[in-house]
């Protein structure tokens, strides 16, 4: 039944959930303070990593932590202040570690993956904008055999699930890819990650099919919203006043959490602070985009030029950015691109706030305490990934039809 519904959130999750509404027949609003793609969707590493079914956090990466934790520019840093208020977080990350945890959890991102390419597809087709989905896959690099030991069990996890993943020599790589340097002694696909030339571009081009369909977009802020009877009935606005509508859907990334708890409901959600930095004139040349295993990141050749992106920062939703965190990625990847040229004065750094929860799962479906509204936030590193597919998920439950997915693992009220 056709219904008006307000999407909160202009990234890569809201505008496909709007485009999705739509298509079902919906009159939507899509609603935030920036423009479509500027958000957290506007910097990620521009990754369609479909195979990575691993959780975030897993035993391998906790015993890793400390280490990380001595380097005050390493992959994962805590800013000591905000501890307090994450530690709940990490304590359910540390729960979510147990083998039958990690087993569901494989099993439930494997679930989303399957339909990521088709549904970004439908989207970036109806957009006229297929050209920016590479279909290549993108490359795991190894400068020292015992890293590609390591990781033998994450392969057999990803070939048990559909995701079978191919090896290299070092020689074969840098025949696919000649800028690698000599010191990289194996290679091996993911098992499914493809890559888009401007992640930004593709959230824009999708609203823009979404506007020109019908739909309308407000840059504006919610204040808050307004309740009765089990139902939300409005939104007050800051530029709009009181915006009313049948059906709300919250996709405010790592704001979403707040928003929730104006409903009732208790989320576990950090921001996960990624940074990036752009070199327009890199020095090298790839096809595709390359992951290191020595440290997390990836190096992926856009529009704008080769984007560095990775770390994770816990430190809040407010706490200025440090973008040696963003330098720090230029030394990671000259280590196995020699020659990459250093950041000049063209180079762009960013920072952004990934919405993760403690069990690497999203939060898809019904609030528990609203008939009328529905979540989907708590994406993670994967938000470009399953973006138009949690979309086509929100719009299947809101127009009464039933998914293909069992969504119990993505339920609001697991934590």
């Amino acid at each position: 039944m056709t219904s008006q519904v307000i999407v909160i959130g202009a990234g890569i999750i809201g505008i496909s959930a709007a485009a999705f509404l739509q298509r079902a027949g919906h009159q939507v609003t899509v609603i935030d303070r920036v423009g479509p793609g500027e958000g957290c969707s506007f910097g990620n590493a521009g990754g369609l990593a479909f195979a990575e079914i691993m959780p975030t956090i897993h035993p391998k990466i906790f015993r890793k932590i400390p280490g990380w934790l001595m380097d005050p520019l390493g992959p994962l840093t805590i800013r000591w202040s905000h501890l307090p208020k994450a530690l709940p977080w990490f304590l359910a990350a540390a729960r979510n570690t147990t083998p039958s945890r990690i087993e569901a959890i494989t099993a439930a991102r494997a679930a989303l993956g399957l339909r990521v390419v088709s549904d970004f597809e439908t989207l970036l087709k109806d957009a006229g904008r297929h050209d920016l989905l590479v279909y290549r896959e993108t490359l795991r690099v190894f400068d020292e055999m015992s890293q590609f030991d390591a990781e033998q069990s994450e392969r057999d996890t990803k070939a048990r699930h559909g995701f079978p993943v191919q090896a290299y020599s070092g020689d074969e790589a840098r025949e696919m890819e000649p800028a690698l340097g000599k010191n990289i002694v194996k290679a091996a696909s993911h098992g499914g990650w493809y890559f888009v030339l401007n992640p930004e571009g593709v959230v824009k081009a999708i609203a823009a099919r979404f506007v020109a369909n019908g739909g309308r977009i407000l840059q504006d802020e919610v204040l808050s919203i307004e309740k009765a009877d089990g139902r939300v009935t409005g939104l007050t606005t800051r530029a709009n006043g009181l915006l009313s509508m049948d059906k709300l859907v919250i996709c405010a990334g790592a704001y979403s959490h707040l928003l929730a708890q104006q409903l009732g409901e208790r989320v576990l959600l950090e921001a996960e602070r990624g940074y990036h930095i752009v070199l327009p004139d890199p020095g090298v040349s790839l096809s595709r985009s390359l992951t290191y295993a020595r440290t997390p990141g990836a190096a992926t050749p856009m529009e704008m030029g080769l984007r560095l992106a990775g770390t994770d920062e816990f430190a809040g939703l407010d706490a200025p950015p440090n973008y040696a965190r963003s330098d720090a990625l230029y030394h990671v990847f000259k280590r196995i691109l020699p020659g990459l040229r250093p950041p000049d004065g063209k180079a762009t750094r960013w920072m952004g706030r990934r919405p993760g929860t403690p069990d690497s799962l999203p939060v898809i479906g019904a609030s528990k305490t609203m008939r009328n509204v529905f979540y989907g936030f708590g994406h993670g590193h994967m938000g470009l990934t399953w973006g138009p597919s949690t979309g086509r998920l929100i719009a299947e439950l809101m127009s009464g039809g039933t998914p293909n997915t069992d969504m119990t693992p993505y339920r609001v009220d697991r934590f």
